[in-house]
């Protein structure tokens, strides 16, 4: 079990390299933010990225959900190879539609969200570079499927460096505020796109395959739903708290957000992408049953370790590295890293159900989690703003692993670990509870002392008696073997566009 669940950390943590780097350099770009835009600003680019988000689950039309199954199903590499050809090629047709008809709508839509038709060019920028992103994130499922997640990381290194460099440029010399992000963003999408998709091209060849689109779009068109009712619960408080309260709480609630969220680059982000593949590859294992349960658990120990620490520290980070109009934004961490371990655990909790095909019930647990974060957000965002906003995410989210429990256990019951994961959580919340004590007129002074209370969190679950004789040998081991073993990856891994 131990050397499956060592494949999987080593591409989350080599993914996770990549995620955190990007996430390094976010948070270089906030000071940059802050100082060129008002938090009124930074809630209209809220506004184009939530937009961007919701057409981008709608393009794919469940055909990447479906990919990994497709390409897991055959061991011969040509049917693999048609299963990337096809899935490249109707991507292209569908999101090159939908950008064209898009940009031709433009105008509706900035009239619509701003009532001014002012807006409509950078509309059609964020169109334009949807059509790029489809393509580039095909190629980074490619290499995901296929395991190579060192060239992964290197392409969004490249990405990652490409981006900041143009919002420097735009922001800080041209001063073109909004707009200068959005283009930054769309130039650094196509240069990229224009470097991978011939490679990917050459790597998968010109097969198309009617039998697998079908496949896929049979197996992933229940995502397209759920994945509207993930964008719902994440992204529709944006719109709410634009239109019943102001530009300014909503870019307060953005910029904590952005906080809350390193949860999702550090540890939800990078799992997700290995995740998929892993389960489906590890399912004929004897053994698989208890993988999965403890997969759970470390995802639970590492997710809350990271959100505690983003909860304990935040304040003074924002403090630190912002400008006063947005030190507010700390109130809403919290609940917003707390959130995304939980959509972790509900990708986790489902895979009972996934292995079965019983997809259908994706859009079920998805929808109900969005009706009552639509409900939440429309009752509690008039009176109490951003907070109702946050208040409402956690809420919805944590419906999404209860669903998705109840669910799975039907058709592949598992036996996960509720005495450890209760142990990690009680650890947090007292460790959480205590920093609140912490106070001192120096942020930075304040930030130290809270990031000595971090140390509590290990120390009560080694008093919890969490961690089991064996994980601590095989932590000891690892450890000893690490340096050999990381040389010897980089010396052997090629990328994926050189012959091998």
């Amino acid at each position: 079990m131990f050397s499956q669940l060592l494949r999987l950390s080593r591409h989350s943590i080599v993914y996770g390299l990549g995620a955190a780097a990007s996430q390094v350099v976010g948070f270089f770009l906030i000071p940059l933010y802050t100082r060129y835009l008002t938090p009124s600003d930074y809630g209209v680019l809220e506004i184009f990225v939530a937009t961007m988000a919701v057409i981008g689950v709608i393009i794919p039309l469940g055909v990447t959900a479906g990919l990994a199954m497709s390409y897991y199903e055959h061991e011969d590499e040509e049917r693999r190879k048609a299963a990337l050809s096809t899935a490249y090629f109707f991507l292209t047709a569908t999101s090159l539609c939908f950008a064209l008809i898009l940009i031709a709508a433009a105008g509706n839509l900035s009239s619509l969200l701003f009532e001014s038709t002012q807006y409509t060019f950078y509309f059609r920028v964020i169109f334009a570079t949807l059509f790029f992103d489809t393509g580039v994130a095909l190629s980074l499922l490619t290499l995901r499927v296929q395991e190579k997640s060192t060239n992964y990381v290197v392409i969004t290194l490249a990405r990652l460096f490409i981006s900041i460099g143009l919002n420097i440029l735009f922001i800080v010399a041209l001063h073109k505020g909004v707009l200068g992000i959005l283009e930054a963003h769309l130039i650094t999408s196509a240069l990229i796109y224009c470097f991978l998709i011939p490679r990917l091209i050459k790597n998968v060849g010109f097969r198309f395959s009617t039998a697998k689109l079908k496949g896929m779009i049979s197996y992933g068109i229940p995502y397209v739903p759920s994945n509207l009712a993930a964008w719902i619960m994440t992204i529709a408080d944006r719109y709410f708290l634009q239109f019943l309260s102001t530009s300014t709480e909503l870019g307060l609630y953005s910029m904590g957000y952005k906080f809350g969220m390193v949860v999702n680059a550090l540890v939800l982000g990078p799992f997700a992408l290995a995740w998929g593949p892993f389960f489906w590859s590890v399912a004929k294992e004897k053994n698989a049953k208890e993988i999965y349960s403890s997969v759970l658990t470390y995802f639970v120990l590492i997710g809350m370790f990271i959100a505690l620490a983003l909860s304990v520290l935040s304040k003074e980070v924002l403090i630190i590295m912002t400008t006063p109009p947005f030190y507010g934004a700390y109130k809403v961490v919290p609940l917003i890293a707390l959130s995304y371990i939980l959509l972790g655990c509900f990708s986790i909790l489902f895979v009972g159900a996934g292995l079965q095909k019983k997809t259908k019930y994706i859009p079920l647990i998805t929808g109900t989690g969005a009706v009552v974060n639509l409900g939440l957000n429309y009752l509690l965002i008039p009176s109490h703003g951003m907070m109702g906003a946050a208040v409402a995410t956690v809420i919805s989210y944590l419906l999404l692993p209860i669903g998705s429990y109840f669910v799975s256990r039907r058709y592949y019951p598992i036996k996960y670990e509720w005495g450890r994961v209760a142990k990690i959580l009680v650890a947090a919340g007292l460790v959480y509870a205590g920093s609140l004590f912490i106070r001192n007129d120096s942020a930075i002074i304040a930030g130290l002392l809270k990031l000595l209370s971090l140390l509590g969190f290990p120390l009560l679950l080694f008093a919890f008696r969490f961690f089991k004789p064996e994980e601590i040998q095989k932590a000891k081991e690892i450890f000893r073997a690490a340096p050999g073993y990381v040389k010897l990856r980089w010396a052997n891994k090629g990328l994926f566009w050189r012959k091998k």
